[in-house]
């Protein structure tokens, strides 16, 4: 049944708010675990230097952890409108690469829903959508967390120490947030490429 009297930017906005809230419980488990992992990592590493750089690392991030988040959690409230209007903030390349490099592991997991939520989305605002530009897809999920590290200074290597923890404790466990979303909007009667070809052929 199509109950498209509901205002999408609503229903959309209501989905981004409660997945926001979602990964930000995601990011206060990547911190708790952050030291083990770092701990793990300097005591894997023969070298002394590396060493005492991840234990610095593993101070500093503890030291501004609710500087991170609190960053991180403004980026992901402010891109609530990027579902039905363009992202016209100024891009940051080499960010925006290493996100991508960070992304490029999950996207192959969650692609096809990913692929899905792009297209009902599309049909929700009749914009152009890519499960890129899905506003909390992989990409654009390392992308705030890349500037969030930015803005406490943190280097590309730095940010690369800790993208494996991000990945176990954040982008893995993406599935369910992915997988709700993806059933809020068959519900609210939002449908996909082939979803939409299927009922044009029924109806002619």
């Amino acid at each position: 049944g199509m109950q498209q009297n509901a205002d999408p930017k609503q229903v959309v906005g209501a989905l981004h708010f409660q997945a926001a809230g979602e990964l930000l419980r995601l990011m206060e488990g990547f911190y708790n675990n952050i030291e083990d992992g770092l701990f793990e990592l300097a005591y894997a590493n023969e070298n002394a230097d590396q060493q005492r750089e991840t234990v610095e690392l593993m101070r500093e991030l503890r030291f501004r952890r609710e500087h991170l988040i609190r960053t991180f959690g403004k980026r992901l409230q402010s891109a609530a409108n990027h579902w039905w209007e363009e992202d016209n903030s100024t891009e940051y390349l080499e960010e925006r690469e290493q996100a991508d490099q960070i992304a490029a592991r999950s996207t192959g997991h969650f692609g096809i829903l990913l692929q899905a939520i792009a297209e009902r989305t599309a049909h929700a605002f009749g914009v152009d959508m890519d499960r890129r530009s899905v506003p909390v897809s992989p990409e654009q999920i390392s992308y705030h967390f890349v500037m969030s590290c930015r803005s406490l200074q943190l280097d590309r290597t730095s940010i690369h120490v800790v993208e494996d923890l991000f990945h176990r404790f954040v982008l893995d466990r993406m599935g369910g947030i992915y997988g709700s979303i993806n059933q809020a909007m068959i519900e609210a009667g939002y449908s996909t490429l082939s979803e939409l070809q299927q009922d044009a052929a029924h109806s002619a």
